[in-house]
């Protein structure tokens, strides 16, 4: 990939171009272009080769171009053993979008946010962009593969936003929040909690773009985290060397996650879009259901500290009488 240079006179001076494009530039002839591969399937190189490839890609075997992602365990099936941490809200609340967009025949799909609506958000005190409704999806995704019977090392987690990244590595265990982000992560939850929402999986791979080049797995999961009124991309989504990096890296299914009306606003994703709609690859994330599920999030924290408490009053009942073991207790505190 080619540097990223954010201040626009050194782009302007040529500091933005790779010395490798240098170097095919000079010596074109000894420029040579590899048509096959062997990591994507069919679905995954179409896209790869309308957007940026011009058709010259080709699957080097007959085995690569037809692969799909198998499952051990039936999306729906899953499903309806509940992998989350959260409590189920009833017995009939079920989430069809997450099977659709885990559909095995579809290679390649796009989970959009709009009707949510999944907007991105500052990180406080900074300019830095993550996409909360983003995260939330992409936990319910990522746990759901794994009750599926998709190891970690199967999964790459992709994003251009280190914020988002860093988020995302909270959510599963990867990384500790500090104080400051618990504190940030406790006013976004309404004063619940700040803890991980996910049981760790071992093995789960959450990388930019950047780092994740030259690497691939058999599922792809990408975050694109712009998502404005204004319909502004941003410098990162303009850069089609990343975008298809991104795109490129899955196996057997890339799982797209963003907001489609901001999106189009760039010619390289609206035509990767009416590929996808052609395709009947893109699933649109219901209102209710994402909301449900936040919630439910939320009223199991607050379960927990129900508990917490009554287990501390009980404490304190027992204790009552007797004042030694309640000193002794007070000082190990």
């Amino acid at each position: 990939l080619p540097p990223l240079v954010r201040n626009t006179a050194a782009r302007d001076s040529g500091l933005g171009t790779s010395l490798f494009k240098r170097l095919c530039e000079a010596h074109p002839l000894a420029v040579v272009h590899l048509g096959f591969q062997y990591r994507m399937n069919a679905d995954i190189q179409k896209l790869a080769n309308r957007l940026v490839y011009d058709g010259h890609l080709r699957c080097g075997s007959l085995q690569v171009a037809s692969r799909k992602i198998q499952y051990p365990v039936d999306p729906a099936k899953a499903l309806e053993s509940w992998p989350f941490e959260q409590q189920k809200p009833n017995a009939q609340f079920a989430m069809p979008w997450v099977s659709d967009a885990l559909d095995p025949m579809r290679g390649a799909v796009f989970v959009n946010t709009d009707p949510i609506p999944g907007l991105e958000s500052r990180v406080e005190g900074s300019d830095l962009v993550q996409n909360n409704s983003e995260i939330n999806i992409i936990r319910i995704l990522v746990n759901t593969l794994h009750a599926c019977g998709i190891e970690g090392r199967q999964i790459g987690v992709l994003s251009p936003y280190r914020a988002q990244l860093k988020q995302i590595e909270i959510e599963f265990g990867i990384r500790m929040a500090d104080e400051d982000e618990r504190q940030q992560l406790l006013r976004q939850s309404s004063g619940n909690a700040a803890e991980s929402s996910s049981a760790r999986i071992p093995g789960l791979d959450v990388h930019t773009i950047d780092r994740y080049q030259g690497r691939d797995a058999d599922v792809i999961v990408i975050s694109w985290v712009r998502s404005n009124h204004a319909q502004v991309i941003g410098e990162l989504l303009r850069d089609w060397h990343r975008i298809n990096v991104a795109i490129t890296r899955a196996k057997r299914k890339l799982i797209m996650v963003g907001s489609k009306n901001t999106l189009l606003k760039s010619p390289l994703f609206a035509e990767m879009l009416r590929m996808l709609v052609e395709a009947d690859a893109v699933v649109d994330v219901p209102t209710e259901q994402i909301f449900t599920e936040a919630q439910c999030l939320l009223d199991a924290r607050a379960r927990g500290k129900a508990k917490k408490a009554a287990a501390r009053t009980a404490g304190s009942a027992l204790l009552k009488g007797h004042p030694i073991l309640k000193d002794i207790i007070a000082e190990q505190g």
